[in-house]
């Protein structure tokens, strides 16, 4: 709990921004420090329905080379429980709109159905990116959906993040190396 708290502390502190690493030559020794990189916390604050906050994520690391992955933690705190069991998606999207894009949809570690009013709830995934991946950059997508119906649940404050207008929200855009 400590430390979920450290991270909050730091995602209401620390400026929402994306470096690009560094270029270099794919080495053994640049693909240990990309393992090694230190998270990039990153500050979001969507209201997602009456149920959590998205308080905001941090990324390891900051870029994403293709045939690689980065370590995502979305942090939410909880407003109020609910039944349902709620997804989380994620929509990884070309920068430039070629339409490339994944989609690495997953049920939260912790059930939306046993989440707690006030908790601050981690949610840890990996986004991969194909070998293949021609774009500079990428969009991360995120919000919730339930399964059983199909809906995604609406962002109640479109007006001070960043949204697509469907309910889902620009979390970041990543540069890709490599």
């Amino acid at each position: 709990m400590r430390r979920a708290l450290t991270l909050v502390s730091l995602l209401t502190f620390l400026p929402a921004c994306i470096v690009e690493a560094p270029s270099s030559e794919r080495s053994g020794g640049a693909v240990q420090a990309r393992a090694q990189a230190r998270p990039v916390p990153v500050k979001n604050g969507a209201v997602l329905g009456d149920l959590a906050e998205l308080v905001g994520a941090t990324f390891a690391p900051a870029s994403v080379t293709p045939g690689d992955a980065t370590r995502v933690v979305l942090v939410f705190r909880v407003i109020k429980p609910t039944t349902e069991d709620w997804q989380v998606f994620v929509h990884v999207e070309d920068a430039e709109g070629q339409r490339e894009r994944i989609n690495v949809d997953h049920p939260p570690r912790v059930p939306t159905s046993a989440w707690k009013t006030g908790e601050v709830v981690q949610d840890e995934f990996a986004i991969p990116l194909p070998p293949g991946w021609r774009s500079r950059a990428v969009n991360v997508f995120v919000g919730l959906w339930l399964p059983s119906t199909n809906a995604r649940m609406r962002v109640r404050n479109p007006e001070v993040v960043r949204t697509d207008g469907n309910d889902r929200v620009l979390l970041v855009q990543l540069p890709v190396g490599g």
